[in-house]
């Protein structure tokens, strides 16, 4: 009986989430770098680049919350309509391709 048993292999959580700087994922890190340099090269006042502060907390406590957050929003954007669509009621804007 005992060999009818399925076996079992644990799962290891750590090896299932994604790689992080700094308490957020790799991704949410570059996007906070790059809106931050933006900001900071749109304005030329040093202190800009204190932004990386606020959104790298935001980042940090959405991802204690749930560690796939930013795997699902990415999705989530992936799978929707551009929001044009509603407007000229294609997925494009090439004229006459309704696909």
């Amino acid at each position: 009986m005992a060999d009818d048993a399925p076996d079992l292999v644990p799962l290891v959580k750590a090896l299932t989430r994604a790689p992080t700087l700094f308490g957020v994922p790799y991704m949410f890190a570059m996007f906070n770098i790059v809106v931050t340099a933006v900001i900071f090269l749109a304005t030329k006042n040093l202190l800009t680049l204190l932004l990386v502060l606020p959104i790298h907390s935001f980042g940090y406590f959405l991802s204690l919350l749930d560690d796939q957050m930013f795997m699902v929003l990415r999705v989530k954007a992936a799978k929707t309509p551009p929001r044009s669509k509603a407007v000229w009621h294609v997925k494009s804007y090439a004229p006459g391709d309704s696909a």
